[in-house]
């Protein structure tokens, strides 16, 4: 991504891939990768709502899945389909994509799919091995809390994570 200095910032553009997860085999009949433009300006987020204002991720009988944003191997923002609800883990605030040097050379963007709410929160718990902390730290403990997991399931995944 080179681009002369003496441009104009605002009238540079980038294609990006986007792909997501299949739901099940007969969405594997389509494909589900388009490039998409972007701007200094754009943002996961924006691109997110428009992906939905689109229709892009099909409807899921229950509604209760979890779609979250990817971009290389950063996990950054979450939508719970259910109560319509976004979870982002820029905690200052989201920078244009184009200002993260490794988001703009990753080019792409990936859609991972959970069928429900409780295989997010296990996704969430097990990616830090269930410490509340790093949970924290990262971001995710708001979209975390929002499952409302009992201590129950939580100890029964720990125990299942020692196990490994």
């Amino acid at each position: 991504m080179r681009y002369n200095q003496r441009q104009d910032r605002r009238k540079y553009n980038l294609d990006i891939t986007i792909c997501r997860q299949s739901i099940c085999k007969e969405d594997d009949l389509d494909s589900h990768t388009c490039t998409y433009t972007i701007d200094q300006s754009t943002r996961f987020s924006s691109i997110f709502k428009d992906l939905i204002e689109k229709k892009y991720f099909p409807d899921v009988l229950g509604n209760d899945a979890v779609w979250t944003l990817c971009c290389g191997k950063d996990d950054l923002i979450s939508w719970k389909t259910k109560d319509n609800k976004f979870y982002s883990r820029f905690v200052d605030g989201e920078p244009p994509i184009l200002r993260v040097k490794r988001w703009a050379a990753s080019a792409s963007i990936h859609f991972c799919y959970c069928s429900s709410s409780i295989e997010r929160a296990r996704q969430i718990f097990t990616m830090f091995n269930g410490l509340k902390f790093h949970i924290w730290h990262e971001g995710f403990m708001s979209e975390y809390e929002s499952y409302h997991i009992s201590q129950a399931i939580e100890d029964e995944w720990r125990r299942s994570l020692t196990r490994r």
